[in-house]
């Protein structure tokens, strides 16, 4: 997973060792914790699929999906429940051995502003309602060990090296290097399916 931004908008690039084209149940979702009204039980899509960071559950969900020519959905949970689908300002798909799949979100859809710090995860899950995170990025090792078991993203991952907090937007050009950083042990530290 790659995070790059603008002076507007914020995009996610998750590099898949895989080509999605040949798939058609592939599910792949970022949990968001910006520190407003969030969860840390649930998501908009209702999966067991949760977050917990230090600055507060999950407030924005964004689910997609690679079968039927793909696409995104966007959800903010509002202090009592989870509204939404809205758009995405971006999402695109390009598949190939090293397939990935593009997010760009505004940072006013997300409540964002220059400077602030925000928490996600990424997740790859099969294709039924009930279906919990088979793949976390803040996770080295396998999420679940059956369909329907629950999932939590924390700050210290199981095995691993837990959520990733991400400075928003301003800091981005003096933590550049870390960033890439970030996005090099996340893309490459394991295949995902």
């Amino acid at each position: 997973m790659e995070v790059t931004n603008d002076a507007t908008d914020l995009t996610f690039t998750l590099t898949l060792n895989g080509d999605i084209s040949t798939t058609d149940w592939g599910k792949f979702m970022i949990g968001i914790a910006t520190g407003s009204t969030g969860t840390t039980t649930g998501n908009g899509w209702n999966r067991p699929i949760n977050l917990d960071s230090p600055i507060g559950g999950m407030d924005y969900w964004v689910g997609s999906w690679v079968d039927g020519g793909g696409g995104a959905q966007l959800y903010n949970y509002d202090g009592g429940g989870w509204t939404g689908p809205s758009s995405l300002a971006g999402f695109s798909l390009a598949a190939g051995a090293s397939s990935t799949i593009s997010y760009t979100l505004s940072l006013s859809s997300l409540g964002l502003a220059p400077g602030d710090v925000f928490y996600f995860d990424a997740y790859s899950s099969g294709g039924g309602g009930s279906d919990s995170a088979v793949d976390a990025l803040a996770n080295p090792n396998v999420s679940i060990t059956e369909w329907g078991q629950t999932y939590t993203s924390s700050t210290t991952g199981s095995g691993g090296v837990g959520l990733n907090s991400v400075p928003e937007p301003t800091t981005y050009a003096l933590l550049a290097l870390g960033a890439l950083g970030v996005a090099g042990y996340a893309a490459g530290r394991r295949a995902r399916k």
